[in-house]
């Protein structure tokens, strides 16, 4: 038998939540667009990327919580959510606590109105973790087991008790176990990856520190640089072009850092040393657009 929590109230937050970051992104792009390089600038643009990056997880959480269900056989509760399924043995459950009876805890996770997928701890049973849709504490049913506690929401608790209390008298079919089904590729091991993180934020800052820099810098330089070509040539030229040129060192430095990242993501679904590899290849481009950055600003002024 097949479950659905109440969904209505956390899909309509997270449009919200995503409409939010989409209006930020471009509210913050039409004050950037077409003015003069300088830090509120390059402030900015780095806002919008972060609005963006905000707005497509807080998509991918919406529809995840679209997927939402729980699914109740002879063998066991399934709950099933954004391609990964928690099987608990139906004979593993010990009892079945409405949300009334126990307090209904912050959840560290994704959590907003109509929406709680996490972890959180309670006095009385410890660890639980939450694929809930509860906004009150009589729309959360606590699933007790020998291993691992679990938060739910259904629309008819008792009901759902009772179809739980039949199976269970019937005896199962198979030999279940508890464990975890990931039904389409995941990244849960790379959020949790120290290694790939630290990483993904030396690139990421590099790429910041680029940005930043220019924006600093950018303002008092001379309308004209100099440069030397060929090398060795003891007559500079000028050219009115070349300040505005080093603006494509920070684009190509975030344009380095969405590669990477997507190289990183891709490649961590099965090689985690080749994601590795391809982090630390970002991290050197943006170590070398950085130093080629700092070259070009301390001859220019």
């Amino acid at each position: 038998m097949h479950y659905q929590p109440p969904r209505t109230l956390g899909l309509m937050m997270g449009g919200v939540l995503v409409a939010w970051a989409i209006a930020v992104a471009v509210l913050l792009a039409v004050f950037a667009h077409g003015r003069s390089t300088d830090l509120a600038t390059v402030g900015a643009w780095l806002g919008v990327g972060c609005a963006g990056t905000l707005a497509a997880l807080f998509v991918y959480w919406t529809m995840a919580l679209a997927s939402l269900r729980y699914t109740v056989d002879r063998n066991g509760l399934v709950i099933a959510w954004a391609g990964i399924r928690q099987v608990v043995p139906l004979q593993a459950i010990e009892r079945l606590v409405p949300g009334t009876s126990l307090e209904v805890p912050k959840v560290r996770g994704i959590s907003w109105y109509g929406y709680h997928i996490g972890s959180a701890e309670i006095r009385r049973i410890g660890s639980v973790l939450f694929y809930s849709t509860h906004q009150a504490p009589e729309q959360v049913l606590y699933v007790m087991t020998n291993e691992r506690n679990y938060a739910i929401s259904v629309p008819d608790p008792a009901a759902f008790a009772r179809e739980i209390q039949v199976r269970q008298d019937l005896g199962p079919t198979a030999e279940v176990t508890h464990h975890l089904e990931q039904t389409l590729p995941t990244l849960q091991g790379f959020w949790h990856d120290r290694r790939a993180l630290l990483l993904l934020t030396a690139c990421a800052a590099l790429a910041v520190a680029n940005a930043v820099l220019l924006g600093v810098r950018y303002g008092s330089l001379p309308e004209v640089l100099p440069y030397v070509f060929p090398p060795g040539d003891p007559q500079p030229l000028a050219d009115a072009a070349l300040r505005s040129r080093l603006i494509d060192v920070p684009r190509a430095a975030a344009a380095v850092l969405g590669l990477d990242v997507a190289l990183a993501l891709a490649f961590a679904l099965w090689d985690r040393v080749a994601s590795y590899t391809v982090l630390m290849a970002g991290v050197g481009v943006q170590v070398a657009l950085l130093a080629s950055l700092g070259v070009a600003l301390a001859r220019a002024s």
